[in-house]
């Protein structure tokens, strides 16, 4: 009987990792999963709202794939948990619109207003947001991955956690958004403004930031390795760390850390590119042929040898014997 005390012991605490994992992870496993049930649905499915139809009295948990919503203004409605999928929704007012655990999957968003959106864990993979106006958006823990943010203003977002892996984020707008653990890896980035950006460990692996500013921005722990820093702008960065980065940046703060490596250069087998002008002859063979100027220098050069060569022997003569 004494000896069962301790194996029961030994079994609970063995157990109690396990207990506790399911304890721990059973919360975030529901956040994830969103506030909606399927009994919640309301199915709006291909809806047209553009044509004067009243909205219903709320969007929550909606069923909205593939709806037609461009230029709607639905500001400030509570559109939480809803489904937008492939949605249409150009040039709509999303202004201060509660967003979170919204499916906004392909949905295209071109030119949409997005002020003070509040979009935690929104799910935009492949969303269109080209030229969108998001000053202060909300995108905690978002999934922007494969997203088209072309030339989108995302002022003071709120990027925290978010991903944007594969994201399109040419000549965006994103001073003083905070993006704490970001993941930018191979997103395009070309010309964005990144001035006064708090990025601490964001990752940027293989990004293309070629000719980003990133004046002022907080860099503590931010990864760039593999990524594109050409002519990148890196004034006032603080904590910058450029280790297994590629390219040649500017304004490199004298206390950053690691050496942009410079752009790959052809390998040694690889055939040199000649410019049509500067092509060398070649015979059938393969072989360069001797220019005619080469070989009137190496001519010239064997005539005036010999000329040295006689004019040295005969000062070395000695005159002629006279009586």
């Amino acid at each position: 009987m004494r000896r069962l005390i301790p194996l029961t012991l030994i079994a609970a605490l063995t157990a109690l990792p396990a207990l506790v994992s399911v304890v721990v992870t059973a919360p975030a496993a529901h956040a994830q999963a969103g506030p909606c049930r399927a009994a919640d649905r309301v199915n709006l499915r291909g809806a047209d709202f553009t044509n004067g139809r009243r909205f219903p009295a709320s969007f929550r948990c909606a069923d909205l794939t593939g709806a037609k919503l461009d230029g709607v203004d639905l500001t400030q409605k509570d559109l939480t948990g809803a489904i937008l999928r492939k949605a249409s929704m150009k040039q709509t007012d999303l202004g201060q619109v509660t967003a979170k655990y919204v499916d906004f999957r392909q949905a295209d968003l071109r030119g949409a207003d997005l002020v003070q959106m509040h979009g935690d864990y929104a799910d935009l993979r492949g969303a269109n947001l080209i030229d969108v106006g998001a000053t202060q958006v909300r995108f905690p823990r978002a999934n922007l991955s494969g997203a088209k943010l072309t030339r989108a203003y995302l002022g003071q977002a709120d990027l925290t956690l978010a991903k944007l892996v594969d994201a399109d984020l040419v000549d965006a707008e994103l001073g003083q958004a905070k993006a704490r653990r970001a993941d930018f890896t191979r997103a395009k980035l070309h010309e964005a403004q990144m001035i006064s950006i708090e990025a601490p460990n964001a990752v940027f692996r293989d990004a293309d930031l070629r000719e980003v500013r990133f004046s002022s921005a907080e860099m503590d722990g931010a990864v760039l390795i593999g990524a594109d820093v050409q002519d990148a702008d890196f004034t006032f960065a603080d904590d910058l760390d450029l280790t297994g980065a590629r390219g040649t940046p500017k304004n490199v703060p004298d206390d950053a850390k690691g050496l942009a490596s410079p752009s790959p250069s052809p390998s040694r087998g690889a055939t040199a590119e000649w410019p049509a002008a500067f092509e060398p002859p070649s015979t059938q063979s393969g072989l360069p042929t001797i220019s005619l100027g080469l070989l009137l220098v190496v001519v010239g050069s064997v005539g005036l040898l010999v000329t040295l060569t006689l004019w040295a022997a005969a000062a070395r003569r000695p005159p002629p014997y006279r009586a």
